[in-house]
């Protein structure tokens, strides 16, 4: 659809001073195109000039909230939304907004917004019908749902995404994936909790989040180590208090410990980290690292 939008740009500029005028005439094309590069501000001075109105659709039936969920223009999903947008509308294919949608972020956005009822109910918009949720914002089932081949059971993926959003720094996400169905205090396979992850990885905003949906900073991982253990910035050591004393680590422990850091400090994404982890697990477990 993209390669739609900018083939009807480039035929328009083709045409010379007058197509420039018929650009300048057709506020709607003006503002999905902006959509797709996402320049918000200029889109929303355009919808917010009411030359159209806000569900208005082109031929094919696709709305200016079709293009934002398209282009994955979480911003803008947002605020056309907000402006009472319909996110019920289907194209003359039967696209929804949420059939478009390119990211979790928005699909989330598009779902909370069909069941908040903001929808208008009409026989020709019914509303989409992503993955059952038992949550209350629909994320951890359209992450269930992807269709990736990463090797990641359907059932563990919210939580492990939850650790891809502290890893690369996402907290929206992480608080949309906690406030559907990703327990706070959950450990992963190495013991940690994600708060470890947080002052481990020094996400402070990330930390804050999670503290604030009521993550422990009490519980200890597999090395007897509490989440301020981990911190090392002047600003996470104060959101998380005091360090832990951990218990002595001796024997094979330390071993297995000394093996971990030796792996780990040779890891340059999240995939060979959780293979250490696993690794270091299965030192503690039965004295084989490898």
């Amino acid at each position: 659809m993209k390669k739609r939008i900018i083939a009807g740009l480039v035929a328009t500029m083709l045409c010379g001073a007058a197509g420039g005028a018929a650009l300048q005439a057709d506020p709607f094309d003006t503002a999905r195109y902006d959509i797709g590069i996402k320049k918000n501000a200029e889109a929303l001075a355009i919808v917010d000039s009411r030359q159209f109105d806000i569900n208005f659709q082109s031929e094919e039936g696709y709305s200016l909230l079709h293009y934002a969920a398209d282009a994955g223009n979480l911003e803008m999903v947002k605020a056309l939304l907000a402006r009472g947008a319909n996110p019920a509308l289907k194209s003359t294919r039967g696209s929804t907004p949420y059939d478009m949608a390119t990211t979790t972020l928005v699909k989330a956005e598009l779902t909370k917004a069909m069941r908040s009822g903001s929808a208008s109910p009409t026989p020709a918009a019914a509303a989409p019908k992503p993955a059952a949720s038992t949550g209350g914002n629909g994320i951890c089932a359209a992450v269930r749902a992807e269709k990736i081949n990463d090797g990641r059971q359907p059932s563990v993926r919210p939580l492990l995404r939850a650790r891809d959003d502290l890893w690369y720094n996402h907290p929206d996400e992480l608080a949309l994936l906690l406030e559907d169905c990703v327990g706070v205090n959950d450990k992963d396979p190495s013991g940690s909790t994600l708060l470890h992850i947080a002052a481990d990885r020094d996400r402070l905003e990330a930390a804050k989040v999670l503290l604030a949906h009521g993550a422990s900073k009490g519980m200890r991982d597999s090395s007897g180590k509490l989440p301020a253990d981990y911190a090392t910035s002047p600003e996470m050591k104060a959101l998380l208090g005091p360090a832990g004393k951990a218990p002595a680590v001796t024997g094979r422990k330390i071993e297995c410990q000394q093996k971990y850091r030796a792996d780990a400090a040779l890891c340059s994404d999240a995939t060979c980290k959780m293979s250490a982890n696993r690794r270091w697990q299965q030192c503690l477990s039965t004295g084989r690292y490898w």
